[in-house]
């Protein structure tokens, strides 16, 4: 006499119908199964193996029915994600003395009194010119060789993956307030602790990766006017408006209080 198991089976002819599921996904869902009286020949060992496939079958297209569901709802989440942040892009050279002036009189404030309201971008490129000449970059900078190297020095510290953005910023306005940013790196390494960057920064500035980094900056430089009409040229949720140009290298920070969506304390 053959053995009978409440299990599913496929081969069954006489139907029996076990198991639920509610809301919850890590509940067994509906199955509807077919039972059969096995010969003899039919052990339990057997149904038992056909039980588990199909079981571990239907786990499988639920498992992969959660995935499906967890990364339509993250997509909807990242598509409804908005960036607040008042954007401002900052293009300047490094022994400008208006791109100093600006930078630590009205850019450093307003990053520091608006952390986490601003995003900042700065381009250290200015009115300089670049052309590739056998294979190797050429440089013209508005204030000279040492201001080339001075922007290839900010550009390399701003590309640096070692500094966290803080210390890239704080490297920069350190830099912009010393009365030669190009031969100052040493000094403001030692005031943001991190005097161990200094052969690496170096060796970059000296060689083919700031070349390299600097003709990108400039790339993106032309990009908003070529050449520049005035520098520091500021953009501002990277659209240029003469008129916020004029403003905000006199008065940043009510530029920032004017556009931004969620007014930061500072504003009040």
């Amino acid at each position: 006499m053959g053995h009978e198991v409440n299990s599913i089976d496929p081969l069954a002819t006489h139907t029996r119908c076990f198991t639920e599921l509610t809301a919850p996904l890590n509940v067994l869902t509906l199955v509807r199964v077919q039972a059969h009286d096995y010969t003899d020949s039919m052990t339990l060992a057997m149904r038992l193996r056909i039980y588990s496939g199909v079981l571990g079958y239907v786990r499988i297209m639920r498992s992969l029915l959660v995935l499906f569901v967890l990364t339509v709802l993250c997509g909807v989440h990242g598509k409804g994600k908005h960036d607040d942040k008042v954007k401002i892009a900052v293009y300047y050279e490094s022994l400008c003395p208006d791109s100093k002036k600006f930078i630590t009189s009205q850019l450093a404030p307003v990053w520091r009194d608006f952390r986490g309201q601003v995003k900042v971008k700065m381009v250290p490129y200015g009115k300089a010119t670049h052309d590739k000449v056998n294979g190797k970059w050429q440089f013209i900078c508005h204030h000279g060789p040492d201001e080339c190297y001075g922007n290839k020095l900010q550009s390399c510290i701003l590309k640096d993956r070692t500094l966290q953005d803080t210390d890239k910023m704080e490297l920069i306005i350190c830099l912009m307030g010393q009365e030669h940013p190009d031969k100052s790196i040493d000094t403001c390494l030692v005031q943001v602790k991190r005097e161990a960057e200094s052969v690496k920064l170096k060796k970059c500035a000296s060689g083919a990766q700031g070349d390299a980094l600097l003709a990108s900056y400039g790339d993106k430089t032309d990009v908003v006017q070529r050449p520049l009409s005035f520098v520091p040229t500021v953009v501002i949720n990277e659209k240029f408006d003469q008129a916020v140009q004029d403003e905000a290298v006199s008065d940043l920070k009510a530029v920032v209080c004017r556009v931004a969506v969620n007014k930061p304390a500072m504003c009040a």
